[in-house]
C-alpha cells in the first residue's frame, strides 16, 4: 500500500483555480483499482477542499499546511493550532501593518471587512509604478481569496479570538513587498510561529509544530504506511517539507527551481494537467 499526497493550488488545480477534471479522474481510478490511499495535502481550509473536490471523493485531508488532519470520513485526527496568547500578539500585529489577512478556523475563514477594497488599492498603486503588469493575473488573485468556500467577514478579528476557537494560520495577503518582507522578518524572529508561502504577494503563519511533511508523517504512521512507499505532487515553498521527508517525490513543470531540486520526478504543469500524467504515467502503481 502507497500513500500518495496532492497538492491543491499550482498542483491539482489550474491557474483558474479549477480542479483539473483529468486529476479527479486519476485519484477516482486510483482508489476504485488499488489499495492505495490518496490525500490532499494543501494549504486550503478542509471544508474549501470538499467544496473543490466534490463528495464524491472520500479521502483523508491534510489541510491548513499541516495544522488539521481528517481522515476520510471528517474524522479529525490532530491539529495543531496556534497557541492561543501567541495568536492574539500576532492579529494586533497585523491589525496595526494595516494589511489584509484571513485567520484560518476549523468551521470558518474569517477576515475583517473591508479588505477587498485594501486589496483594490495596493493593486492600483502597483500598476501605476509597472504599466506593464498584467492587470488581469492580480484580479483573478484578489477573487481567488474571496471565493473560498468557508469565508467569513468580521467586523473586529478579536471575537474570533474572545470564542477561543482554535487558530490554525493566519494569511496574509499584499500587494506592498516591502511591507511583506517586513512582516516575514518579524515572524522570523518568534519562537512559536514560523512562515512560508504558497504564491506570489502571500505569507502564511503557522505554529512552529506546524507543516505538511510531519502532518504526512502522522498520516503514513495512522495508516501503517513506511515513509518510503509514500509518494507526493507539489510545486511551491509550503511543499517543501513533504519533499523532503517523501519516498517519492514529483514536482510540477510550473514549479518553483527549489522543489524541482528536491524531487524524484517532474510531470507537467497543472494547466496540463500535470498530475493525471504522474500518476498515470510516471508512477508505478
Amino acid at each position: 500500500m502507497k500513500l500518495i499526497a496532492i497538492d491543491l493550488d499550482g498542483t491539482l488545480l489550474t491557474a483558474e483555480s479549477k480542479p483539473s477534471v483529468e486529476g479527479l479522474q486519476a485519484i477516482r481510478n486510483i482508489l476504485s483499482a488499488t489499495d492505495h490511499k490518496v490525500t490532499i495535502c494543501t494549504g486550503r481550509a478542509r471544508f474549501d477542499v470538499n467544496g473543490i473536490i466534490g463528495d464524491e471523493i472520500s479521502i483523508p485531508i491534510i489541510s491548513s499546511n499541516g495544522a488539521a488532519v481528517h481522515d476520510e470520513r471528517g474524522q479529525l485526527l490532530m491539529e495543531t493550532p496556534i497557541p492561543h496568547s501567541v495568536a492574539v500578539e500576532t492579529i494586533d500585529y497585523l491589525m496595526e501593518q494595516d494589511v489584509y489577512f484571513e485567520i484560518f478556523c476549523p468551521e470558518e475563514i474569517y477576515t475583517p471587512f473591508g479588505g477587498q477594497s485594501k486589496l483594490q488599492a495596493e493593486m492600483d498603486i502597483l500598476v501605476s509604478a509597472n504599466p506593464d503588469m498584467d492587470i488581469n493575473t492580480l484580479r483573478k488573485s484578489i477573487l481567488a481569496q474571496f471565493q473560498q468556500f468557508g469565508i467569513q467577514h468580521i467586523d473586529d478579528p478579536r471575537e474570533v479570538l474572545r470564542a477561543g476557537t482554535p487558530i490554525y494560520k493566519l494569511l496574509i495577503f499584499t500587494y506592498d513587498d516591502a511591507k511583506l518582507s517586513l512582516i516575514d522578518k518579524h515572524f522570523s524572529q518568534q519562537e512559536s510561529v514560523h512562515t512560508t508561502a504558497a504564491a506570489n504577494h502571500t505569507l502564511e503563519v503557522i505554529s512552529t509544530e506546524t507543516d505538511k511533511g510531519s502532518a504526512l508523517q502522522f498520516l503514513a504512521s495512522y495508516y501503517n504506511i513506511e515513509m518510503a512507499d509514500t509518494i507526493v505532487i507539489g510545486d511551491n515553498y509550503n511543499d517543501i517539507s513533504m519533499f523532503q521527508v517523501a519516498g517519492t517525490s514529483v514536482a510540477m513543470g510550473n514549479s518553483v527551481e527549489e522543489i524541482k531540486r528536491l524531487s524524484t520526478l517532474t510531470t507537467r504543469s497543472n494547466n496540463e494537467h500535470g498530475v493525471a500524467y504522474a500518476l498515470n504515467t510516471l508512477l508505478d502503481l
